[in-house]
């Protein structure tokens, strides 16, 4: 059953971990499958699917093994293009009532000095060549969404209508 959820992560693009094209990523999916679950403490790949016009990271142009993927949408070049990787933090589902804000509270920010520490032990997990100055890429995201769709976009400054 559906039912809405409060989700926290710390998300990077994966462009920002060396992938240059989807196959790529794909791969690297496939061969660390182990490391991924939909539970708190594990690696993900983002739920966040949306982009401006409707498209989706899961299909189209979007989806093709040779799409690169630090390519931007010309029309919102603001947007910072997925897919990203989510290291699951906590979520709370099914979320009453009374503490949904229905996404008005949403939260998405640059990490603070601890959380850079506390990150950098966490992505080295699967990326063990990873520098401290890649933590500038890793956003804290907090967001409310309905699990019969798709989260929302979280990561840079596009709110849904512009840039």
């Amino acid at each position: 059953m559906s039912c809405w959820r409060r989700t926290s992560v710390y998300r990077i693009p994966v462009s920002k971990l060396g992938f240059e094209y989807r196959w790529q990523w794909n791969e690297f999916c496939k061969e660390h499958e182990k490391a991924f679950s939909w539970k708190s403490g594990y690696f993900e790949v983002s739920l966040s699917e949306t982009l401006p016009g409707g498209a989706s990271w899961r299909n189209g142009d979007y989806n093709h093994p040779m799409w690169p993927l630090a390519r931007r949408n010309p029309d919102f070049p603001g947007v910072v293009p997925g897919p990203f990787l989510d290291y699951k933090i906590r979520e709370t589902e099914p979320l009453s009532p009374e503490d949904n804000t229905y996404g008005e509270n949403n939260v998405v920010r640059p990490l603070d000095e601890d959380e850079e520490g506390r990150c950098l032990w966490i992505f080295r997990r699967l990326f063990p060549d990873l520098t401290p100055d890649k933590m500038k890429d890793v956003r804290f995201c907090e967001y409310e969404w309905y699990d019969g769709t798709d989260a929302p976009y979280m990561y840079s400054e596009w709110n849904g209508e512009d840039v």
